[in-house]
């Protein structure tokens, strides 16, 4: 289905362009110029009531969050074979930057993840330090940490090989990068994260304002479409412009 969304040639979707996106018009090219298609997931059925309002990975959200749980975050990442770019060091907190250091994060393989196509990578330990500013350079695709707190990383790291189906969960601290895909093995996954209303309710700044209820005191919210959890937009502020790497004095120290 995500494949099929993809192919057309104007396909409805908010998507990221890959800048090693080849834009050409056959079928293979239109597969390989988007790296992420944004709030793709909840407008449709078979994605929502099966992954982020199914009962398996609500489940184990609600075990971490409590009875109330608001998807703050749905996406389809795409790394197609041979234009796949990498996806930069970052903390998802660091990203959205509104105080939410107690989100649940995931990311499940629709098709094998591996080292040879651009799988996760982690930073061990990392998510018990602090949130660290992000900063844009500028070969960026988005915000990332410092690049002096992750060269000669890659020792240190893990690799999260998936088969498709496999899940991983992570905080939102937690230090996480992709590498490009050279190989000729395309990967689809599906991802999202949860929030709780009194995460909300705690931070006037808000990153994302398509916030969707999952569950209601411990009961699942079925109805399709999904509930959108209401946000006044007297009660919110955005937190506004990323500062760039080479504005920024003094870049902080890794805790």
């Amino acid at each position: 289905m995500i494949k099929d969304t993809i192919l057309k040639p104007e396909p409805d979707v908010q998507a990221d362009a890959d800048p090693m996106d080849p834009m050409g018009d056959s079928a293979r090219a239109r597969e390989a110029r988007f790296r992420k298609l944004s709030n793709y997931c909840y407008r449709s059925p078979l994605i929502w009531l099966t992954v982020h309002g199914g009962p398996e990975i609500t489940r184990i959200a609600r075990y971490f969050l409590g009875d109330d749980l608001v998807l703050k975050f749905n996406s389809c990442f795409l790394k197609p074979a041979r234009t796949g770019s990498a996806t930069p060091w970052h903390q998802d907190n660091g990203l959205w930057r509104d105080g939410d250091s107690e989100a649940f994060n995931f990311w499940m393989a629709l098709d094998p993840a591996t080292r040879a196509n651009g799988c996760l990578q982690m930073m061990p330990g990392s998510h018990k330090g602090e949130i660290i500013p992000h900063v844009l350079y500028p070969d960026s695709i988005h915000a990332e940490l410092p690049r002096r707190l992750t060269d000669g990383c890659e020792e240190r790291v893990h690799h999260i090989e998936l088969e498709p189906g496999d899940i991983i969960c992570w905080h939102s601290s937690m230090w996480h990068y992709s590498p490009p895909n050279p190989s000729d093995r395309g990967r689809i996954a599906i991802a999202g994260v949860y929030t709780t209303p009194r995460i909300l309710s705690a931070n006037r700044k808000i990153f994302f304002r398509n916030l969707l209820w999952v569950m209601k005191n411990g009961e699942l919210c079925s109805q399709f479409p999904p509930e959108p959890y209401p946000i006044g937009d007297g009660e919110v502020e955005h937190p506004g412009q990323w500062p760039r790497a080479e504005e920024r004095q003094t870049e902080p120290e890794a805790s």
